[in-house]
């Protein structure tokens, strides 16, 4: 129990030390406000054609690539933390999903999935943008590959690689607002903050609404299960890695 509690104390204070005390403060304030009734903020933001650093992509690199269903699925029996379950994987590609990853010496170091139609947020929730736009979500770095800003160069190859398939003016992706490691790591490479999307209820959504800035490139669709397009069923707070970058 004592070594529980200094680990949590220990993780509060390298987070205060990361990324302030207020961002901390509303960290904490947000957690525990959902753990009793749903109060989502997601922050929206995007990041256009012209600010991607393509000095990223330079040459060819055969590590990156977009993979395939049957790739992920073995690549994923060798790290089970890459969060890559079969059924996800399954309903991922019936969508029609991609993810583009970094492949080195047969372990998948990071990767990140874009999509050109809805997509599940969390239970009940369904991300619907503007069609000018490709949804990147669900992002992971491995902890053995970060430090080698793989996030910004696949970002950038994806783009890259999307365009010559595609016109589309950029990516765009939402983030909860507590999530401030995620929200790093996108201003990082360029993405910038163009509204934000609530989401207010109870066990289930019952209200939401984006502010002006995003309502016409962005909303979150409240679905009932029998129309929610194949979203593993995880609890409205706990989970988050369909939109957060995990790095």
């Amino acid at each position: 129990m004592q070594a529980q509690k200094r680990s949590g104390s220990e993780r509060l204070r390298r987070y205060v030390l990361h990324h302030g005390l207020f961002n901390t403060f509303f960290h904490l304030i947000y957690r525990l406000t959902n753990s009793s009734v749903m109060v989502l903020i997601f922050r929206i933001v995007t990041l256009t054609r012209g600010d991607v650093d393509w000095s990223l992509v330079v040459g060819s690199d055969d590590r990156w690539g977009f993979l395939s269903e049957d790739e992920l699925i073995r690549l994923s029996r060798l790290d089970p933390s890459l969060e890559l379950e079969d059924k996800f994987l399954s309903q991922a590609f019936a969508r029609g999903d991609r993810c583009f990853g970094f492949v080195e010496d047969g372990i998948l170091g990071a990767y990140a999935w874009y999509s050109v139609g809805p997509t599940p947020i969390q239970d009940f929730l369904v991300a619907a943008f503007d069609p000018n736009y490709i949804y990147m979500h669900k992002a992971f770095t491995s902890p053995a590959f970060r430090g080698r800003r793989l996030y910004g160069i696949g970002v950038a190859r994806a783009m890259h690689a999307l365009a010559q398939e595609r016109r589309f003016e950029g990516l765009i992706s939402c983030i909860q607002s507590h999530n401030q490691p995620s929200l790093k790591a996108l201003r990082r490479i360029g993405f910038k903050t163009v509204g934000r999307t609530g989401v207010l209820g109870r066990r289930r959504p019952c209200v939401s609404f984006s502010t002006p800035g995003c309502r016409s490139l962005f909303s979150a669709k409240i679905q009932s299960t029998e129309t929610l397009p194949m979203l593993p069923q995880t609890s409205h707070e706990a989970r988050q890695s369909d939109t957060s970058i995990r790095r």
